[in-house]
């Protein structure tokens, strides 16, 4: 008898608990700005009840789009496995709306709605009762079915032996084609907004139809890997370029990312001459239409690879130890870079590990060789070549990522610690790899209670992002120190020349004198409204006098060149500098300048109301 599931029952609600997941973790997930604009976005509300199904937690954020953004994170028992966000934020760390969804998760009041995850709820149906359910949403649910066909064409049988799992029939590559034009149809019929932006959900669909291909290169089927990706190919440059390419700029990076698995495609592939040369001239064909539209992404490195293959003699010589340098030219060529990471991708699948660390010593793959040399449990010898030929800190941080993965935990902790010593030394410029490798060691070694090397490793993330959240993490391995360790910090933060959080920082420490000094009568001053209505109303009773001044330049700015949209925000800071005049006794100077203002700006129906609707307050 299948399991009959009470549809109709209240959900579940998790009561006060302790969450894997704290503000420590997610700031080191995230960018400092990320975390400060998530924060204001859980402050303002924006974040759905949370709902979790095992380790699935979902929600959804308001943003600038009409629907919420949508997202998922996946929970393991130390923290955050994995998170997704259908906004198109890519520029390093979680965006602002995974951050809003774990910091109101974090907080262990917040009422999380616990429900069945769906494989618990299916399991317990038989096979007749599934397909049922499955014909019943197809029916008003056509992208359904594409997906179920393409689902099952480009599945991976599960092997019956450890040498077994090569799929023994072709893949059919009409599905694919047809879920690739269906979702690329979905992203060009969603309606414009106001802006004329479109929301890109769907792109992790996108993605996810490329990323089919990908099991089948880690097994050496190069042949079944270029099924699913041709006809991708093909619908992304027919149906792209004739809808949406001068509007859907997001899809640009996904031209390279096919671009790449194609090339390990073909190098994997046993292609016949003949086979190699046509698919070169049909991704030529593809290319020049992406040039005609001025696309400047497209199929390059996968047309060299199929140009050239494993035929060149020097190339050959190079991975056979032979040769020490590659390329054999010294002249600076992108494409021959990411064509060498391809190969050695390509080699590392096919398990040929001698070639790979010939290629790749010979290329100066520095982080690819070391990698390489820990997975193979040659970790000293890893260890030693990074000493000598790391220049930068994110090939130190890539490589103690490897080694902490292979239990290599002392061996981490030195080359990340060495990544920080590759840091840059300008304090005007801040290197993302510079604070992520800080981020990383800090971490890392606070859990493994290595205080020292936490308080270090906080250290050089404060100086390098200045950020107030990371002025914060160090008072977590601080301890008794924090005073002094405080003093340093804020004596480096006076001597910078530009501190974005500067502002923010001297608040959370009330030193308010200091903040107002930043700003000065420099009310143009790069801060945030938010940040600077906070320092108004730190300020409003020691420093009445350039509350009044600040507020009314701020006021002033918006309505007097008619930003009707920001009018509301001028009463703000209206009401400011109200307050300030209330401190010094002046409530009449106050009044009159009120009315002044609304006589000056009578003739603006949207302003004048919300002016007269200061004399009551």
């Amino acid at each position: 008898m299948p399991v009959r599931i009470d549809m109709n029952a209240p959900p579940k609600t998790t009561e006060v608990a302790k969450r894997p997941v704290t503000k420590e973790t997610i700031r080191a997930l995230t960018s400092a700005e990320s975390f400060s604009r998530g924060r204001s976005y859980l402050e303002d509300g924006a974040v759905s009840d949370l709902v979790q199904r095992g380790d699935r937690l979902t929600a959804g954020v308001e943003g600038n789009e009409f629907e919420p953004y949508q997202v998922s994170v996946r929970l393991h028992d130390s923290g955050v496995a994995d998170a997704n966000c259908t906004c198109p934020y890519d520029w390093g760390g979680y965006c602002k709306h995974i951050v809003a969804v774990l910091l109101k998760f974090a907080d262990e009041k917040t009422r999380v709605i616990k429900r069945t995850p769906i494989a618990e709820l299916l399991r317990g149906l038989d096979q007749m009762r599934l397909i049922e359910l499955l014909e019943k949403r197809t029916e008003s649910d056509p992208a359904l079915a594409a997906w179920i066909e393409a689902e099952l064409a480009t599945a991976i049988p599960a092997p019956h032996s450890a040498t077994s799992g090569r799929r023994r029939t072709p893949v059919d590559s009409a599905p694919v084609r047809e879920q690739a034009r269906a979702l690329l149809a979905a992203r060009n019929r969603r309606g414009r907004y106001w802006d004329d932006y479109r929301s890109s959900g769907d792109i992790e669909e996108l993605q996810r139809l490329v990323e089919k291909a990908v099991p089948f290169l880690e097994i050496g089927d190069g042949a079944n890997a270029l099924r699913i990706l041709e006809p991708i190919a093909e619908a992304f440059v027919d149906d792209w370029l004739n809808h949406s390419y001068d509007s859907d700029e997001h899809l640009y990076e996904l031209f390279a990312d096919l671009s790449r698995l194609l090339a390990e495609a073909a190098l994997i592939s046993d292609l016949a001459a003949d086979e190699r040369d046509a698919l070169a001239e049909t991704l030529k064909e593809w290319q020049d239409r992406l040039e005609e539209y001025r696309v400047a992404e497209g199929f390059h490195v996968a047309i060299r690879a199929l140009q050239t293959g494993w035929d060149d003699p020097a190339l050959a010589a190079v991975m056979a130890g032979k040769s020490g340098s590659w390329p054999p030219s010294s002249a600076d060529d992108s494409l021959g870079d990411e064509l060498t990471a391809v190969r050695l991708r390509v080699l590392e699948a096919c398990g040929r590990t001698g070639e790979y660390l010939n290629l790749a010593r010979a290329a100066r793959a520095h982080t690819s060789y070391a990698a390489m040399l820990v997975k193979l449990e040659r970790t000293p010898e890893a260890i030693d070549y990074a000493l000598k030929s790391f220049k930068k800190p994110n090939e130190a941080l890539a490589l103690a990522k490897a080694l902490r993965q292979a239990g290599a935990h002392e061996e981490a902790l030195k080359i990340a610690d060495m990544g920080l010593a590759l840091a840059g030394d300008d304090e005007n410029e801040t290197h993302w790899s510079d604070v992520s490798v800080a981020h990383w060691l800090r971490d890392y070694a606070g859990g493994m209670g290595r205080t020292a090397a936490a308080l270090k490793a906080g250290r050089a993330a404060f100086e390098r992002s200045l950020s107030l959240e990371d002025f914060r993490a160090l008072q977590t391995w601080a301890g008794a120190d924090w005073n002094a360790i405080r003093k340093g910090l804020l004596a480096h933060l006076a001597r910078v020349p530009h501190a974005y959080d500067r502002i923010r920082i001297y608040l959370s420490e009330g030193l308010v004198d200091e903040a107002v000094r930043t700003v000065g009568d420099r009310f143009g001053y790069s801060a945030h409204d938010e940040t600077l209505m906070d320092l108004a109303d730190a300020a409003h009773a020691s420093h009445p006098d350039w509350v009044i001044r600040l507020a009314m330049h701020q006021a002033t700015s918006i309505m007097d060149t008619n930003q009707a949209a920001h009018y509301a925000l001028a009463v703000q800071w209206l009401e400011k500098a109200a307050l300030a005049h209330v401190v010094l006794g002046r409530e009449e100077d106050w009044r009159a300048c009120l009315d002044e203002l609304i006589d000056r700006h009578r003739r603006k129906y949207k302003l004048r109301p919300l002016l007269e609707g200061l004399r009551g307050r």
